[in-house]
């Protein structure tokens, strides 16, 4: 036991002495070493390393002088460099290269701050450079020594630069004169392939030339011989040259039954092997041949050097009629053979054809355009008025303190925040006056001012103030341009960020989608929903590519979005139908459990991670970049009043998972109460916007807590983003009618018009399909009765469960009772269950062998 004992503690000891001297370990520390002692030097060349530091910064300048700053940098990239390429020539070489590069800089700092004094010894470039911190130290004061007596200051500049250009290259190992060299050996190569190619074909059409001069000598065949010749269906344009005479085009028939048989017709030299044929030889050939005429089109100055040729001219030719079809091929020199039957000459034709039209369609498959983003002068510009004047200001902050002190209570108006239609008054009370004492006399201050509405809100965040929100005068109204104008807009890095309006400061005020990452919109009618709406909607145009930005619009009421139809950004068409509507939102709950799919797959967190992996990625297989989604619903009402239990599902899971998927829910509605506004829904909708609504009640269901009702109207809203503690009062941006249709005219013009998903299409008419209560017939059945969609799937469910419940198959598929009912009462016709036994549970008769019988 003991010998057994004392081998394991020396295999544990070698083991133990293995690790600690194994060679990664000891590049490690080599490395950490360095880099200490790197630090070290660094900080003493700042002043920061104490008597040591002053000791180390003084010899490291004397040595390398300004050079002394990177020479930490150098030092530990060096020895890196070299620890992790031990062994390897070409890493020493390197470092020797740097080793010389940075002698040589210091030698140039040295000539560039300190001009050459013949007679200054090597300490005294130890000593200035020490002292003064600059020119290239020791190091440098050597090489300028040895360089200058010899070859003169210039010279010493020309063979230092000369010297640095050699260790850059053999640092980096990449040629300077290479990029000349190989481009003018293009140039070279082309010009020389373009040679070559011309003689070769001026020395193929002087061939043709000398051929058919021959066959012009030989004695002519006989009619008889011809005759025996067939020649039919040919029908095409022709031109016809005799002698000089300009050509003429006009049309030739030749057939069997010709008058003259002895017409002879020789092919031009451009047409197509398939087509060249000796003179005096002509083949069958079908009309369809008439289709394809293929030639290449001469340069001109070889038809200059052709028709100034002392040699013959043939007698007749046949020119290509569709010059503008002609495609350039090299001419060959050989002849199609006499004996080429009319079947294989078809079939080079149809194989040619093909190949034009593969050419044809490729060239038509054009790079698609980037995004036109519309021109800001499409939008109306705002007039820029003051609002109420100094004086007014100051009147009516005299008068709140005057009223207030009627009643005993003490403030004083410290500032006075002008808005685009409301003015804040910022009240300071005295010691002792309790905040509920102010507000308790809102009435009584607006009977003083003798204004329409008001708004108290005690105190003001991050401020030891009371804020009086007074209407002024004259409102002004804010222009979207304006907004759209403005640097916080412009600045704003994120696709999906919409320009909200401006608060009372009269600061432009903008919102990213993203972050809220949902937004509920509603108030009264006539408040400013729909405008506000379309605001955002313009915001992400201007702002996003469609390739980034996708946007799905739901409006029940037709009217007031149906102008962006046909716009880049939409995935579908506007969607009017409250079903449909559905089956969007649907669609929408599919997409991103898909997208949640390929998150894990890929190992991201959220969609910018998904398309920043992506960009990197190459392959067949792997998905192109997504876009993010905005589903807008400008009348969340109708939709409740349809299919509450659907709309209010998908929107609730949405709301609670979509954030990281990248798709964003903006929902608007003018009636606030709580069976549109759920508790659901307003749980899972973090950020609000609340515009002048009727009553109290209905500011608490917006935004949990009243003061909604005290808004003037026309844009005027409460904008309660997530993350601050009190909403913020902002007047909305104006668009109008007319300005949206000349911008939506812009993309349509410009960039074409929308290209909707067919998936989302489908699945929008499958969900009514199936909801609305229209059988779905899979072909099958007893009689050929219609059977449900989800008929096979709920008789596996219930044979494998066996448990027959209606319960059951709406919980499963997601469905309602009548259709769970009718597909149980399917079932029972088809013998999977039994009928009804009161209130027990149906028996289940078939096994899964027999079920998969049945549905074969």
């Amino acid at each position: 036991m003991a010998a057994k004992s004392t081998k394991k503690r020396k295999s544990t000891n070698d083991r133990t002495k293995k690790a600690q001297g194994s060679p990664a370990l000891q590049e490690e520390i080599i490395i950490l070493c360095v880099l200490a002692a790197c630090i070290l030097m660094l900080i003493s060349n700042f002043g920061l390393g104490g008597l040591a530091g002053e000791v180390c910064s003084a010899i490291l300048f004397g040595i390398f002088g300004w050079m002394a700053y990177l020479i930490p940098v150098l030092l530990f990239g060096a020895a890196a460099f070299l620890v992790s390429n031990r062994g390897n020539a070409h890493a020493y070489i390197k470092a020797a290269a740097l080793l010389i590069l940075l002698v040589v800089l210091c030698a140039l700092l040295e000539l560039i701050m300190n001009p050459y004094t013949p007679g200054m010894g090597l300490m005294a470039y130890y000593k200035q450079a020490s002292i003064d911190k600059n020119s290239g130290g020791l190091l440098g004061g050597c090489l300028v020594k040895l360089l200058c007596p010899t070859i003169g200051v210039v010279g010493s500049y020309v063979v230092l630069i000369v010297l640095g250009i050699i260790c850059v290259i053999l640092i980096t190992e990449r040629s300077l004169l290479k990029p000349l060299g190989s481009g003018s050996r293009r140039v070279y190569e082309g010009a020389r392939q373009r040679h070559e190619t011309s003689m070769i074909r001026r020395e193929e059409r002087m061939q043709e030339k000398r051929q058919r001069q021959k066959d012009d000598d030989k004695p002519r065949r006989s009619s008889g011989s011809r005759r025996r010749q067939k020649v039919s269906g040919v029908s095409f344009a022709t031109t016809l040259a005799d002698g000089p005479k300009s050509p003429e085009v006009h049309e030739l028939t030749v057939d069997n039954h010709s008058p003259d048989p002895a017409v002879s017709l020789d092919l031009e030299e451009e047409t197509i092997p398939a087509r060249e044929e000796k003179s005096g030889v002509q083949a069958s050939i079908e009309p369809a041949f008439e289709e394809l005429v293929i030639s290449r089109a001469e340069p001109q100055e070889d038809r200059d050097q052709e028709d100034a040729s002392p040699e013959a001219e043939p007698k007749s030719a046949v020119s290509d009629p569709l010059p503008a079809r002609k495609e350039s091929v090299r001419q060959t020199a050989e002849k199609s053979s006499p004996k080429k039957t009319e079947k294989e000459t078809i079939s080079d034709v149809e194989a040619e054809a093909r190949a034009v039209e593969q050419t044809i369609r490729e060239q038509q498959e054009t790079v698609p355009k980037e995004y036109q983003v519309p021109p800001l002068h499409l939008l109306k510009k705002g007039k820029k008025t003051g609002g109420d004047s100094d004086a007014q200001l100051r009147a009516t902050a005299r008068k709140l303190e005057q009223t207030l002190q009627n009643f005993g209570v003490k403030v004083h108006v410290t500032n006075a925040s002008c808005g685009p239609s409301v003015t804040r008054y910022e009240l300071q009370p005295e010691q002792g006056v309790k905040v509920s004492k102010i507000v308790g006399l809102a009435d009584d201050i607006k009977l003083n001012l003798a204004v329409t509405d008001l708004r108290i809100e005690a105190p003001i965040p991050g401020k030891a103030a009371v804020g009086i929100e007074v209407p002024n005068s004259e409102n002004t109204a804010v222009m979207l341009r304006d907004l759209l104008e403005s640097g916080e807009f412009q600045q704003s890095k994120s696709r999906i960020t919409v320009a909200v309006g401006k608060d009372i400061a009269g600061k432009t005020v903008v919102a990213d989608i993203a972050k809220m990452p949902h937004l509920l919109v509603a108030g009264s009618t006539g408040s400013g929903k729909s405008v506000c709406i379309n605001t955002m909607i313009m915001s992400i145009i201007y702002k996003a590519d469609p390739e980034d930005v996708k946007l799905i619009m739901v409006d029940p009421k037709v009217v007031e979005l149906s102008i962006y139809n046909g716009i880049p950004h939409l995935m579908i068409p506007v969607v009017t139908d409250p079903k449909k509507a559905a089956g969007a939102l649907n669609w929408a709950v599919a997409e991103m459990m898909k997208r949640y799919d390929l998150f894990a797959k890929y190992n991201v967190r959220d969609l910018k991670g998904f398309n920043e992996k992506v960009e990197h990625l190459e392959g067949e297989d792997v998905p192109g970049k997504m876009p993010q989604i905005v589903i807008i619903v400008d009348e969340l009402a109708d939709l409740m009043m349809v299919a509450p239990k659907d709309v209010e599902g998908a929107i609730c899971r949405l709301a609670q998972l979509a954030r990281a998927a990248g798709i964003h829910l903006i929902l608007a509605t003018q009636r606030p109460s709580v069976n549109v506004i759920t508790g659901l829904i307003k749980a899972n909708m973090p950020s609000r916007i609340a515009f002048a609504v009727s009553s109290g009640v209905d500011s608490r269901t917006i935004i949990d807590m009243s003061g909604a009702e005290k808004l003037l109207g026309k844009g005027d809203m409460l904008f309660y983003p997530t993350g601050i503690p009190k909403p913020m009062r902002v007047q909305g941006s104006f668009v109008s009618d007319k300005e949206v249709q000349k911008v939506v005219d812009y993309l349509i013009e410009n960039n074409g018009n929308a290209d909707y998903s067919n998936e989302l299409e489908e699945h929008m008419n499958a969900d009514i399909g199936g909801e609305g209560g229209t059988p779905i017939s899979d072909g099958e059945g007893d009689g050929g009765n219609a059977r449900d969609q989800y008929f096979a799937e709920a008789g596996k469910l219930i044979i494998d469960k066996d448990k027959a419940s209606i319960g059951m198959l709406q919980r499963m598929f997601k469905i309602g009772f009548n259709r769970a009912a009718r597909i149980m009462d399917q079932l029972a016709d088809a013998g999977v269950v039994g009928p009804e036994e009161g209130t027990k549970p149906r028996k289940v008769i078939m096994t899964a062998e027999e079920f998969e019988e049945f549905l074969q």
